[in-house]
């Protein structure tokens, strides 16, 4: 069993959030209970989080906390899995300190504090995306069409289940559907997401079969139809949930026919035309207590 000795918890002081305030938290409840060290990193630029997580890949007794939402928490798993999938042994955390905590309500159990201190691991898988030379992990899902389209603006909103889909409608509007190439043809979707939770956003349910550890990942697609059909979609994702529509794999090929944009977690990467995307699951890549 691994013993943790030193604690870095990150977290954005320019953020509208709490990852300050849980962070500060977390330090105090760890120093009453535990001989634990425990060092506050605020972030200093976009992109930070994930150079610090990188700095420390190589450490065996150390975790790493992101205090923050989704977004904060992709950085931190980018740094740790930088040398590949099977290259860290480094424990990653995460405190839901932002609009998005999709992951953090899909993988929480427990008393984060007594998991810290006796060292209780979960090994879990994480979703690979592969272009070319160009490598990113997600931690929850990935997508192209409408989930880039909208994700920020559902971000950035107070949500129940009824403006979320009169959010997603509204941005419709001037949305283009992406058109790719797979093994089985041309396709154009109106949204194609690849995940390996639950729940995405606050009241989209993708698939209750989903586990993180598995080594699939499910596929979730809305080709292209009529309003009526994608309304409908929307509708069953944020009340009774998708359940039986997705597809769980653990690989997926596509080239894009044109420009695309692709959501990983909270963050958004432009692919330009005739790119080769290799969606693979790298399994139990990820040590992690949250």
């Amino acid at each position: 069993m691994s013993t943790i000795k030193n604690v870095i918890i990150i977290y954005n002081p320019n953020s509208t959030g709490d990852g300050k305030e849980r962070a500060e938290e977390l330090q105090r409840l760890l120093a009453v209970k535990s001989s634990i060290t425990v060092t506050l990193k605020p972030t200093e630029y976009a992109g930070h989080a994930e150079k610090i997580a990188r700095s420390i890949v190589n450490s065996t007794d150390t975790m790493v906390v992101s205090s923050s939402g989704d977004g904060g928490y992709h950085e931190v798993i980018n740094g740790v899995l930088s040398d590949g999938d099977s290259s860290s042994t480094i424990i990653t955390g995460l405190l839901p300190s932002g609009n998005a905590n999709d992951h953090y309500h899909s993988v929480h159990h427990g008393d984060l504090v007594e998991r810290i201190i006796n060292a209780d691991v979960d090994t879990i898988d994480v979703i690979k995306i592969t272009v070319g030379d160009w490598t990113r992990y997600a931690h929850s899902y990935a997508g192209i069409g409408l989930t880039p389209h909208i994700g920020e603006k559902l971000t950035q909103a107070t949500l129940n289940p009824f403006n979320e889909i009169w959010l997603s409608i509204r941005y419709y509007f001037n949305f283009r559907p992406v058109k790719i190439k797979t093994d089985t043809g041309t396709h154009r979707y109106n949204s194609l997401i690849f995940s390996n939770i639950k729940r995405m956003s606050k009241y989209l349910t993708l698939s209750e079969n989903a586990e993180i550890d598995d080594g699939k990942f499910e596929i979730t697609e809305s080709k292209v139809g009529s309003f009526g059909k994608l309304l409908s979609h929307l509708f069953k994702a944020s009340t009774i949930g998708l359940t039986g529509e997705a597809t769980s794999v653990s690989s997926f090929t596509f080239v894009s026919k044109r420009p695309i944009a692709l959501q990983l977690d909270g963050e958004v990467h432009r692919l330009d035309a005739n790119a080769t995307v290799h969606v693979t699951m790298s399994h139990k890549a990820l040590r992690c207590i949250i």
